[in-house]
């Protein structure tokens, strides 16, 4: 690339995906432009539809043949937000193609495929970066802290996040939902594995505060508040306990609760335990909150092709209002400088704080889990 040049952008998935997301947030950045998107030929015929939806409104080319796209001498970076079972093949393909590949949570469905990327990576010398939290205000502020020095030597750690989105109520009483060992299918139109989709925000914050490996893994799952997930065989919560090295002990508690479970979006707290000091953060705490003379929040009523609240698009549909009782003060560009933090990354040739190689140890983790949970055995993954 010349100078001056921008980044040209590849984007892979549709409506229904966070490329509805990730797609503007790349255009406003200036160092970066978008080409095309594209998937495989042979991709589900829903998915192709769905991606060229989205170029239509976004007023880009839909490339039939993933290869061609690749191909192409314009494209630099592929933002990659195809179905989780099909992300490890990709983004191996795309990182084998020369491309920086800007990868969705989770980057794949198992450790093994989440291998796939690491390698090809290693072999290309390209950037990767996946989905996180860790470049928003609060967890700066979280990070702040523990390398501050003023809890002394940190003995654990706790990460909650919780999405209130969905109409709870619904799961059968009574029934106890047997965990399977392995995922076989991660994409539902209805429902996600929420310790899976929510908790690799909660295990990716562990391991980047704590830069430690995690050598034991126990878990447990449930359904507990969706009849959509229990229709769907997957869980709606779960939480893990894991033993770090140097024996510092963090434990998960992730999934969907509902609506009006929480007065915004939903819970997202780190709890770090010092032999000084032990300290709560709370991404909701700088905030306004307002009372009206204004309706309260209602649930909207669940859109049929994503009754969980899920993507833009949908709840555009749907005219969802938003929550306006608890308002945000001094995190409005969290999104933006995910995106812009990845593209430095590429100009200065520096791995992302949250690269393929980390956030595949995030994949092992709560793969990990569901075998925890299946067999009700402690994980090793020393062995």
């Amino acid at each position: 690339m010349q100078k001056n040049d921008k980044y040209g952008v590849l984007l892979l998935g549709g409506h229904r995906t966070h490329q509805e997301n990730y797609a503007p947030l790349f255009a406003n950045d200036p160092r970066c432009k978008l080409i095309a998107f594209s998937d495989e030929l042979d991709a589900p015929s829903e998915r192709i539809t769905l991606a060229q939806s989205l170029a239509k409104s976004l007023n880009l080319p839909y490339i039939p043949d993933l290869d061609d796209a690749l191909a192409r001498d314009d494209v630099q970076i592929v933002s990659l937000c195809t179905d989780v079972e099909r992300r490890g093949l990709i983004g191996a393909k795309s990182a084998a193609a020369g491309k920086h590949v800007y990868l969705d949570k989770p980057m794949a469905l198992n450790a093994e495929d989440a291998q796939l990327i690491v390698d090809a990576v290693a072999r290309n010398g390209v950037r990767t970066q996946m989905f996180s939290n860790i470049h928003s205000s609060w967890a700066r502020t979280v990070k702040n802290a523990l390398d501050s020095g003023c809890l002394g030597e940190l003995k654990a750690i706790h990460c909650d996040v919780m999405f209130a989105k969905g109409h709870p109520g619904s799961a059968p009483v009574g029934i106890k939902r047997k965990q399977r060992p392995t995922l076989e299918r991660y994409s539902f139109v209805e429902a996600k594995p929420e310790m899976f989709d929510i908790g690799v925000y909660a295990v990716s914050m562990v391991n980047w505060l704590t830069g430690k490996r995690v050598e034991r893994v126990f878990g447990g799952t449930g359904n507990y508040f969706f009849k959509e997930h229990h229709s769907s065989n997957v869980e709606d919560f779960g939480a893990l306990v894991l033993t770090l090295d140097d024996s510092v002990t963090a434990t998960i508690a992730a999934g969907r609760y509902g609506w009006q479970s929480h007065a915004q979006g939903g819970v997202r707290k780190v709890h770090l335990v010092g032999t000084d000091a032990t300290l709560t953060f709370d991404a909701s705490s700088n905030r306004l909150e307002v009372f009206a003379a204004e309706p309260s929040f209602e649930p909207p009523t669940p859109h049929p092709l994503d009754p969980m609240g899920m993507w833009s698009s949908t709840q555009s549909e749907i005219k969802m209002q938003p929550k306006q009782h608890w308002i945000d003060v001094g995190s409005g560009n969290d999104g933006q400088r995910e995106f812009s933090a990845f593209i430095d990354c590429i100009e200065n040739g520096v791995e992302s704080e949250m690269n393929a190689e980390f956030a595949a140890h995030s994949v092992e983790i709560i793969c990990a889990g569901y075998r925890s949970a299946a067999s009700g055995e402690v994980i090793d993954l020393t062995q």
